[in-house]
Parts: structure tokens; sequence; C-alpha cells
């Protein structure tokens, strides 16, 4: 089949997304729906931003942003999707899992473009000012800046593999992040760089001296043989110039249209955020960059810092309540308050593992409900998530099989077989748990086509998945679409038992309206805010279809 064809036919298939009218006779529309270059698959900046300047976030005012806006956000679509419902490529996330097929070296290399830090002295140049964990920026012998980091005493692997290990599975998702690579070092490799500043805590920055690096690598775990391990982290490209707001546009970015709590994947982000344990997803550990490509410069949007995840906080083991409360939670002060005490979280009775190498997990996640988990501060994008944005994410997560997940653990370098494995599990369980929840929660038919009989083709995604059994048939219904008007004229319907149905009228002027003839388990009603011309009937007697 022409490859046009069938690319126009599931963009006028999929792309009533978000229109209500598609399906109901609406009224017109001014400006054509669809366009000749749909569906878009990389997002252009194509406004210079060179006189962009350094902008830090105010982490007081975020903070307090945050707190104060707690509950469940508007149900505003996502304004960054294409018209299959997509997120393009852009200076924010670039399509991988789901997109093309990842091997387990591919996850193990990740973002990765050098072995890391090249051996012999190293130069500090400056300590790290923000954070929980200890660390410095150092040159190495080829003058590259690193960022270095350690594992808490006692705690050998726990935040630098947790960093690594989750890096990797972050650049599997599609986010920008750095290239982070396990390393040690000796106390004597390092120099301290003329101009070389420290801000001791509670103090004013001043010049190092010697006896600060001792005092950092005080609060750092060490080798049996005397060695550091760390977690070298590469600077990225470009000039730093602030942090990600999850929260409206920065006003100073000419090509930052989109208020940042509707852009789809930062909303997935606490999707994949709750799968990881990733409880400290705030600005301060993302980073903007300006970058000059061609003589144009552009901002692009990083995701770091992955240390407090998974079991780990960084600095200790996760506390219990990580992922179940934020760091304030006013209405379970009232409980304990009205109950003299004797009011107790879930978390008070869940059985964890516990391991110095990787901290503390629950034990078991096959039960693992991700619209329950919570990170320290909530965080306007994944507040104003919906059911499809939920969907979207989930389609990705379960394209990281098994074998993904291992890469990603093994390039943490644990050195602790027993957890390695257990890692593994619970990812995979957590993984396993997110489809169950997302993928049976709306409409689950996805990648419409006419093969090359001229046969409408799609897949369900929650059977594919089998979190759900195959309905008993499809009811196809067709409707000869008006580009210029938007109006739809219904032309017919078909009902087959397999996931195929013949084409009625002209395949490249028609929308379809897909109902499935029943669904087992039954499940909610679909996200009322129907994103799709594609749509499923729970049941015989109730028929949805989304708008």
């Amino acid at each position: 089949m022409n490859t046009t064809k069938r690319s126009r036919l599931a963009v006028i298939i999929a792309g009533a997304l978000g229109v209500a009218a598609a399906l109901t006779m609406g009224a017109s529309a001014a400006s054509p729906r669809f366009y000749e270059d749909d569906p878009i698959w990389q997002e252009r900046d194509t406004e210079d931003a060179s006189g962009m300047k350094p902008l830090e976030v105010d982490l007081i005012v975020d903070l307090t942003t945050n707190l104060l806006a707690r509950s469940a956000a508007g149900d505003a679509r996502a304004q960054n999707v294409n018209t299959l419902g997509e997120v393009p490529d852009s200076s924010w996330f670039t399509n991988r899992a789901g997109r093309r097929p990842l091997t387990p070296e591919d996850v193990f290399i990740g973002p990765d473009t050098t072995p890391g830090p090249e051996p012999g002295t190293w130069t500090v140049t400056s300590s790290k000012s923000d954070g929980v964990t200890p660390g410095f920026t150092i040159k190495d012998t080829k003058g590259q800046l690193w960022f270095l980091k350690f594992d808490p005493p006692g705690y050998r692997g726990m935040a630098t593999g947790t960093e690594v290990a989750v890096t990797k599975l972050m650049w599997a998702l599609g986010y920008h992040v750095p290239e982070n690579h396990i390393a040690y070092m000796r106390r004597d490799q390092l120099v301290i760089a003329d101009g070389a500043k420290f801000t001791p805590p509670g103090g004013t920055r001043r010049p190092m001296r010697i006896d600060d690096l001792d005092t950092l690598l005080e609060r750092a775990d060490r080798e049996p043989d005397g060695a550091y391990r760390i977690v070298a982290s590469k600077a990225l490209p470009g000039k730093p110039i602030g942090r990600v707001r999850f929260f409206d546009t920065r006003p100073d970015d000419p090509n930052d249209v989109v208020p940042h709590q509707h852009r789809r994947e930062l909303r997935a982000y606490g999707v994949f955020a709750a799968w990881l344990n990733h409880t400290d997803a705030k600005a301060i550990n993302s980073l903007d960059t300006l970058i000059t490509e061609n003589g144009r410069s552009f901002v692009r949007h990083h995701l770091l810092d992955f240390g407090s995840a998974l079991g780990s906080a960084g600095v200790a083991p996760a506390d219990y309540w990580e992922g179940s409360e934020y760091l304030i939670e006013p209405g379970d002060m009232v409980r304990q308050m009205m109950s003299f005490g004797f009011s107790f979280p879930k978390w008070h009775t869940t059985k964890f593992y516990e391991a110095p190498s990787i901290g503390r997990l629950p034990d078991d996640n096959t039960n693992f409900n991700p619209d329950l988990w919570k990170p320290r501060v909530p965080n306007q994008a994944f507040l104003h998530a919906r059911a499809d944005d939920k969907f979207w994410a989930a389609q990705k997560l379960m394209t990281l099989k098994t074998d993904l997940l291992r890469a990603a653990i093994r390039a943490g370098d644990f050195r602790d077989p027993k957890s390695e494995a257990f890692l593994a599990r619970a990812l995979a369980e957590r993984r396993d748990a997110i489809g169950r929840a997302y993928l049976t929660a709306i409409n689950p038919i996805v990648d419409p086509a006419l093969d090359d009989d001229g046969v409408l083709t799609f897949r369900n995604a929650a059977v594919d998945a089998d979190f759900a059994k195959a309905p008993g048939g499809y009811r196809a219904v067709w409707f000869r679409f008006d580009n210029a008007t938007a109006t739809s004229i219904r032309e017919g319907a078909i009902e087959r038992r397999r996931c195929t149905a013949a084409i009625v009228g002209e395949a490249d002027r028609c929308l379809l309206s897909l109902r499935r003839r029943s669904m087992a388990p039954r499940r909610r009603r679909p996200d009322a805010g129907g994103i799709t011309c594609l749509t499923y009937a729970p049941s015989r007697t109730d028929s949805l279809t989304g708008d």
C-alpha cells in the first residue's frame, strides 16, 4: 500500500483527537482540521533564543506553589500532542521505547558517549552546592568537566547505582538525561584548582581549601582498599540557564509556548516517577541549557539527579512513608490527633525489602497502585495528568521488557546479586501494575491502519498486554468527513469478530468509530474527555463513545 495513503488514513482515523464534533456532527470550523504534514513527529524550535539569560528557579516559591496546589487539577487535554495523540521529538523529549526496538545493550549504554572520566589527576573546580548528597566538580586529564557524587557511609552502591540505573531507564523512556558512569577514585588523585570555591553549610562562599575536600569525603562511603566509589556525571552540552518549572512557561524563551503542566511528557513523568519511586521529582533536579547550532540558539530541557529513587533517599535508605505521603500532609495530621494516635497509614503495615546496596522498597509490588503514589512535594504536571496521558505512559512502559530492566540494573553495578534480582522483580511488578491500571481505564484501541488488502487493522493494547480478555467482537462505524468544515456524515456500520473491518466509503475521506461489543473484566467508564474516534463499549447495554 502507498505509504502516504496509509499515513493519511491513520491521521484521519485517529485524528479527531480531542475534538467532540468529529463524531457528533459538530459545527463547522474556520480552518482545516488536518494538514498535509500531519502527523507531526518533530517539534521545531524555530525562534532564536540567544538572548536568554540564566534564571534560577526560586526553590521556596517553587515549593510553596506546589504545596498549595495539592488536589487534582482540571481536565484540559495535553497541548503538545500530534494528530495521533503522540508526543513529537523536541527539545524536551525524544521517542525511543515504543517507537523503535531497544536491546539490552542499548539500555546499558543509554546516553553514554565516553567510558567515563579519564584516569589520572583530577582538578577540583568547585563543591556541589545543591541537593542532599556530597559532591564536587572536577576536570579530568582531557579537560572534560564532571560532577562527582558518592554513596553515604555504610551503603555502598545505593545512591550511585540507583542514579545510573534510573538514568538509563529514563533515557529509554525518551527524556534528555546526563551521561552517568560508575567509577572509582582515590584521595591523592585530587588537586584544587586556582579559583575553586566552597560554600560550607550555613556559611558564605569562599576559596576552597584542601581540608574542605576531607570534610566532604567524610560523608562518603569508602572501599576496603581506601578508594571511593562515585557516580561521575558528564557536564551537559550548552550554557546552563536555569531549571525546569513544572507549571506555566518561561517568558524569555520564544519557543516555550505550551504551559509545562500541559505537556504530555511531563504529565507522564509522574507515571514513570511512580514506577521508579522517584520521590524527588522537582525543579532542582532538572537543568535547562542553551544550545547553539548552525548559528541559532535554543533551550534543551534535561532531567537529572535520580539518586533519590527506588529504595534510595540519597543520603540514607528511603523512609517508610516515601511514595505514600507528601512531606506535609495536613489531613493525616488531623486524623492522628482526632484518633489520639490510633490511626495508622497503610505503610505502617507494609513489608519492606531492605539491603545496604539498594536501600528500602516494598517487598511485594504486585498490587502497587500508581494513583496512590506521591512524590515528596506535589508536582503541577503530575496533578494535571488525565487518563489519556497515563495510558500513553503505560504503553511506553510496557515496551520495557524485563531483560531491558536487568540491563539498566547491571549498569548500576550494585554488586549484590540478590538485591539486583529483587529490583528487577519489583520494577516488573510495578510496571505491570501500572499497565493493568491505565491500559484498561480508557479506550485501548491503538495503531489503526489499512493493510495491503485494504482492510482496517488495529491493536488492542489491554488485550495485547494480557490485562483484559479479547472482546466478542468489534463494530466499526464509518463517517464521511469534510476537512474544510469539520462536519461528518455517517456512512454505515460493520461488525467483525476479528480486529479488522472492511472499508466503507473512500478511506481517505472517512472517520471511524469503533466499538467493542464486550469487555472483560469490566472496568470503569472511559475517560469522559475521550481523545480518539476509535472507541469501545464495555458491554452491550453500556455503549460509550469518546468525544
